[in-house]
C-alpha cells in the first residue's frame, strides 16, 4: 500500500535525498520547505515565522512525517535562536501527528550525548554540551511527551555530494569534485564513522516500512581515521596522488555505535566510488 509521507526540510541536503528515494519507491510525498523550490505538492512553511503553528494545523493528513527541518546551530547560534525552529516547531508537529494518528520520524543528533564524548552507544546518557544539542534533546522530549508512535534517529555526521561544509569531509569531497586535492591538517589520526547520505535514506525507509520505534543511533558501518578517508578520496578522484599535509591540532575521536535494529550502510570507500561514478570524472 502506498503511504503518504510528509517530509520537512525537503529541499535540504538530507531532505532532497530522502524525497528522491521515497518517490522512486512509489510513496506519495508532501514536501515542506522554508523557501519555494519547485517540488511537486510542496508547502512553504518557515518555522521561524511567529504564526507558523497555524499553518502546521492546516497541513494535509499523512501516514508518516519525516521531520528533518531544523536550524543547524553549530556556528554559535543561541538558545533563543534555536528555540522556535528546533523546539517549538517540533512540539507543534508532534501535536499535529497526535491529532492525525501519524507516525513520527525525527532527525536528531548523536551529540545530544555530548559533542566531546569519544564513544556514544545505546547506553550513553543524554548530556548535551552545545546549544544545538540541547535544542535537539528538548525536541526529543516534546515528542516523547506527546505519546505518539515515533522513531528518534540520533545521527552522526552525514556526508555525500554537496554535503554541508561544516563537516570537513564534505569540504574535501566538494573540493575533489572541483579538481582540488584534499588537505590534511595534523596527522589525521582522529577516528569517525560518518554515514553516507544514501545509507541514511535507507534507514529512514526501513523505519517507515517496519514501523520502528524508540531512540536509535545512526552512523557508518566502519570506523576510519581522517587520514584514511582523505586517502580514499585521493585514490578515487586523483589516482596516484596523496593529500597535501599541513600542521594542525590532533582533535579527538568520536565513534557512534549504529543501532542493530537499523540497516547498516556501505563502507566509506564504496560511498566515495558511488560519488565519483555520479560525478563522472577523476583527475590524474
Amino acid at each position: 500500500m502506498i503511504k503518504k509521507v510528509l517530509v520537512t526540510g525537503a529541499n535540504g541536503f538530507i531532505g532532497k535525498a530522502v524525497v528522491r528515494e521515497l518517490i522512486e519507491r512509489n510513496f506519495e510525498i508532501i514536501p515542506v520547505v522554508r523557501t519555494a523550490s519547485g517540488q511537486k505538492n510542496e508547502i512553504v512553511l518557515d518555522f521561524c515565522d511567529q504564526n507558523f503553528y497555524h499553518a502546521i494545523y492546516s497541513l494535509p493528513r499523512a501516514d508518516v512525517i519525516v521531520h528533518l527541518g531544523a536550524r543547524v546551530g553549530l556556528n554559535g547560534a543561541t538558545r533563543p535562536e534555536l528555540f522556535m525552529p528546533n523546539v517549538v516547531a517540533t512540539a507543534v508537529l508532534a501535536d499535529w501527528a497526535r491529532r492525525n494518528g501519524t507516525y513520527f520520524i525525527f532527525s536528531s543528533t548523536a551529540i545530544v550525548c555530548g559533542s566531546k564524548n569519544p564513544l556514544i552507544s545505546a547506553a550513553s546518557m543524554s548530556s548535551p554540551d552545545t546549544e544545538y544539542g540541547y535544542s535537539k534533546w528538548l525536541a526529543e522530549e516534546m515528542i516523547r511527551m506527546s505519546g505518539i508512535k515515533h522513531a528518534i534517529l540520533r545521527i552522526s555526521g552525514v556526508f555525500g555530494k554537496d554535503g554541508p561544509r561544516h563537516l570537513g569531509i564534505n569540504m574535501a569531497i566538494d573540493n575533489a569534485r572541483k579538481g582540488i586535492v584534499p588537505t590534511q591538517y595534523g596527522k589525521g589520526e582522529i577516528k569517525r564513522n560518518y554515514i553516507y547520505v544514501k545509507d541514511l535514506c535507507e534507514v529512514v525507509i526501513s523505519c517507515i516500512e517496519n514501523g520502528i520505534e524508540g531512540i536509535h543511533l545512526v552512523a557508518g558501518s566502519k570506523i576510519n581515521t581522517v587520514a584514511e578517508m582523505l586517502n580514499i578520496i585521493c585514490a578515487n578522484f586523483f589516482p596516484g596522488k596523496k593529500p597535501e599535509c599541513h600542521e594542525g591540532s590532533a582533535g579527538k575521536d568520536q565513534i557512534i555505535e549504529h543501532s542493530k535494529a537499523l540497516p547498516h550502510g556501505r563502507l566509506f570507500e564504496d560511498a566515495i566510488k558511488d560519488i565519483v561514478k555520479n560525478a563522472g570524472k577523476t583527475f590524474v
